[in-house]
């Protein structure tokens, strides 16, 4: 989408139109098996690289493979979701309330994707670290218990087994977390940062929407417009206003809507289970979409290249 037009052009409900969402996941699953050959191709030759250091398995058949990755993976994601579960409990916010300041420090200091940004030094996140600076403590409290308030209700009405068998858009019901005024910040909490901390807590149920996601979709999709108004992917959010040395940034979408991302990430979690059985390697459903962020991370490394020119070489960096 272009970034002067995307809520003018419509394209938000036609991306919504079962008959386009057939035409992308098409394209998406016609995809999917040379990416996930690419994927354990690559990863079975960083294994033999690792093995003459003497520091991998033996066994080099595909089921050892993805074990030996995504185990990898897994205690990654658990490392980092130490920090979310600490500081975003139920216990956590009964303290939070009492001294909002405490709060903002917590997200500036110990919440990595909030942290980590603010330390960055890339002149394009200055505006974005400015309006967090500027936000005050207890309006960035509130939208974070608004939205626990509201994934607490959510989670019941969306059992694991329930969940598991979802294949429609709007039956993830997660539109408010998007549209929601008291669920957002203009300028500094968006669906991006919300569903970090959120994929955090439960990656069964609340896949992580960020660059390396909706960019593997934009190459899973073939790169695809799909006939959209503006002729661009729904996946890209092409800053058309504030070009940078002529070049116009290619994004990724960060409005794009969190319930149609769920349903994406939820077929290839499907596809990828299907795949791993056929290797003889189980998954862990209950860390479903560490598998699909892991996947995503190997579909952009086949796109190094292009990505460093989508993006000015990593000059453009804005948080969701």
């Amino acid at each position: 989408m272009l970034r002067s037009t995307n809520q003018e052009m419509g394209e938000y409900g036609l991306i919504r139109e079962p008959d386009h969402i057939a035409r992308v996941w098409k394209e998406i699953e016609s995809a999917l098996p040379a990416y996930w050959d690419k994927f354990v191709v690559t990863e079975t030759q960083a294994i033999k690289e690792a093995r003459k250091r003497k520091s991998a398995v033996k066994d080099l058949s595909e089921g050892a493979v993805l074990t030996s990755v995504f185990d990898e993976a897994i205690v990654s994601y658990e490392k980092a979701a130490t920090d979310y579960r600490k500081y975003f409990s139920a216990a956590a916010f009964e303290e939070y309330h009492d001294n909002p300041a405490a709060f903002k420090q917590t997200l500036s200091r110990d919440v990595p994707v909030i942290a980590n940004t603010l330390r960055q030094r890339h002149a394009e996140l200055k505006e974005w670290q400015m309006h967090f600076r500027m936000a005050k403590a207890n309006d960035l409290l509130q939208v974070f218990a608004n939205v626990f308030d509201f994934i607490a209700d959510w989670l019941k009405d969306h059992p694991l087994v329930s969940y598991a068998l979802i294949d429609n858009a709007e039956d993830f019901g997660l539109d408010p977390l998007d549209d929601d005024e008291n669920m957002k910040m203009e300028n500094v909490i968006g669906m991006g940062i919300k569903s970090v901390v959120l994929h955090h807590i439960d990656p069964e149920r609340l896949p992580r929407r960020g660059q390396l996601s909706l960019y593997g979709l934009y190459f899973l999709s073939g790169k695809q417009h799909f006939d959209l108004p503006t002729k661009s992917s729904e996946f890209l959010m092409i800053n058309d206003i504030n070009p940078v040395a002529d070049c116009f940034i290619m994004d990724q979408n960060y409005w794009y809507p969190y319930g149609l991302f769920s349903l994406y990430a939820l077929r290839i979690f499907r596809w990828i289970e299907s795949r791993a059985a056929a290797a003889s390697f189980t998954v862990d459903r209950s860390r479903r979409y560490v598998y699909v962020e892991r996947f995503f991370e190997s579909v952009c490394e086949e796109h190094a290249e292009d990505r460093k020119t989508m993006r000015a070489h990593e000059r453009f960096e804005v948080p969701g």
